[in-house]
């Protein structure tokens, strides 16, 4: 398994609108089984974006390792495991109010989905996955 952008579709992400980085970001992480973020020590950072708490995440590590610079230079990039993510992080977040921003650019914010709808479709894609492997 590979856990690395290939480069076509590296150098397409600044130029990819929001619908088409969540399907990306959904893509790879189902694919890897891992959510990247930035951390200060133990804790994912977020941002603030028009007064909605955010946190940021990414599919690999190279994009996460690369947002680290400006007022994110000090943070680390870190992953959980897609289970926790889905489980765990999403639901506190949901609680919290704080809005996922999948893959921030340099160009710009991500794409802004609430914890609550990205956990849908992933649990939609994981038990969609699991019925046709039955099959």
């Amino acid at each position: 398994m590979r856990y690395e952008p290939y480069e076509d579709e590296y150098a397409a992400v600044p130029t990819m609108t929001d619908e088409e980085l969540l399907e990306y970001f959904l893509y790879r992480i189902l694919e890897t089984d891992e959510v990247w973020g930035l951390k200060d020590g133990p804790q994912w950072i977020t941002r603030e974006i028009d007064g909605q708490e955010t946190l940021p995440v990414w599919p690999f590590k190279r994009f996460a390792n690369e947002a680290a610079v400006g007022e994110w230079q000090h943070f680390k990039p870190g992953a959980d495991s897609l289970e926790f993510f889905s489980y765990q992080t999403l639901n506190k977040r949901a609680i919290q109010g704080v809005m996922i921003e999948v893959m921030p650019r340099q160009s710009g914010m991500g794409c802004l989905i609430s914890p609550q709808r990205l956990l849908t479709i992933l649990e939609g894609t994981m038990h969609s996955g699991e019925y046709t492997l039955e099959d």
